[in-house]
């Protein structure tokens, strides 16, 4: 794999809640970093730490599916 050298930055096509400002995501090296358009706070994270709350996620929707389906069955018995 190539190490990145220059900051790979773009911004997100619909504005992000109330705020009404577009999303920009900066990646560089492992790291990858959240700020709203226009603002200075930056939200910065490396990038296994964002896999692993995905993954994190992603096992919770599949339990709470597996659950939905075990409480399905269980009624119409």
């Amino acid at each position: 794999m190539i190490n990145m050298r220059k900051v790979i930055r773009r911004k997100t096509d619909e504005t992000y809640k109330h705020y009404r400002r577009e999303i920009v995501v900066e990646l560089f090296a492992d790291t990858i970093t959240l700020r709203l358009h226009g603002t200075r706070k930056r939200y910065c994270q490396p990038v296994s730490h964002v896999f692993d709350y995905f993954c994190r996620c992603e096992a919770l929707r599949i339990a709470r599916e597996k659950a939905s389906k075990r409480k399905n069955r269980r009624k119409s018995k």
